[in-house]
């Protein structure tokens, strides 16, 4: 049970620190996102969203619900971030990298998601 616990904040921390560093990434890198062909309000708007969402899930009596939200426009932002490296013409390192850290991403909030359900259910 400790063990599961465990696994469940490191997949968790996981997904919220890598979308703060995202979120830096994207504040401080202004110009890699002009060469994506995005406009500097959606950067701001995205880095405040990133920021919002990464600290939604780290409170543990944010409902279900909202953390559905959360991973759901993670995931978006994440499909969206490969699309743009992969339009732009990218070096395929980039678009790799870009990849994994999707899948990544992605099996992290499964197991969390799922781990997240049967604590409702559980609860119930």
């Amino acid at each position: 049970m400790v063990q599961k616990k465990t696994q469940y904040w490191i997949a968790k921390g996981f997904i919220s620190f890598f979308m703060l560093f995202s979120a830096y990434y994207s504040y401080t890198h202004a110009a890699d996102l002009r060469m994506l062909g995005f406009p500097d309000y959606f950067r701001i708007e995205l880095v405040t969203l990133k920021i919002i969402g990464a600290t939604v899930l780290l409170f543990p009596f944010t409902p279900l619900r909202v953390k559905e939200w959360v991973y759901a426009g993670f995931i978006i932002t994440m499909v969206s971030a490969l699309i743009a490296h992969i339009c732009s013409g990218d070096l395929l390192s980039k678009i790799i990298f870009v990849s994994v850290d999707l899948v990544l991403v992605f099996l992290s909030m499964r197991y969390v998601s799922k781990r997240e359900f049967q604590q409702q259910k559980m609860a119930e």
